[in-house]
């Protein structure tokens, strides 16, 4: 059974990537913008994992951990924050609950170890190396990384720029994988 991830992010830039990286790798995923929207469908959902940010719109990711472990279905859920607040704040993060903290921009490498961290090292949800060869899926998403990676050392906008670009051609042609649909009608 896939586990389900609950990403609550308020940048769509760093959201849908992550979303999308999540689903490749097998997860089920849902999202939401800010915390409160985050909370409700935590408690719909019920999932596995949360993954939040700090800044959100409305009430903080602070509030959100605290509320979330402060609600009995919940508590135990295991929560990724991701936040380019610095340190101390996610000191502050830990503090109130939250499983594993990152700082932003995301290392994907510490992203997919965090991750190994809260479900342990064998996880379902990702299958053998040796099926990620075979599966052109697979392979997109192994290009969605490289891609997060390099956006993390962008030093410059229009690097950026173009990274993000193809970033979000490789995450459409995902999507049109999925969907059966030509590629070339997504754009």
């Amino acid at each position: 059974m896939k586990s389900t991830v609950l990403v609550v992010e308020d940048d769509f830039d760093t959201l849908q990537p992550l979303a999308e990286l999540l689903r490749l790798r097998g997860y089920n995923v849902i999202t939401a913008s800010d915390a409160e929207r985050g909370l409700s469908m935590a408690r719909e959902c019920q999932p596995d994992l949360i993954i939040t940010d700090i800044v959100l719109p409305g009430k903080s990711g602070l509030h959100f951990i605290a509320s979330v472990r402060g609600n009995k279905l919940l508590e135990s859920t295991r929560i990724i924050v991701i936040s380019g607040c610095g340190p101390m704040v996610l000191v502050e993060a830990e503090a109130a609950g939250a499983n594993v903290c990152l700082e932003k921009p995301i290392n994907i490498d510490l992203f997919w170890s965090a991750l190994d961290q809260v479900f342990g090292a064998s996880r379902a949800a990702e299958p053998a190396r040796s099926e990620a060869k075979e599966d052109p899926g697979r392979v997109l998403a192994g290009e969605i990384d490289d891609l997060v990676e390099t956006l993390r050392h962008c030093t410059n906008k229009v690097e950026k720029e173009d990274t993000l670009k193809r970033l979000k051609a490789r995450i459409l042609e995902t999507q049109a994988r999925k969907t059966n649909l030509p590629e070339q009608n997504l754009r």
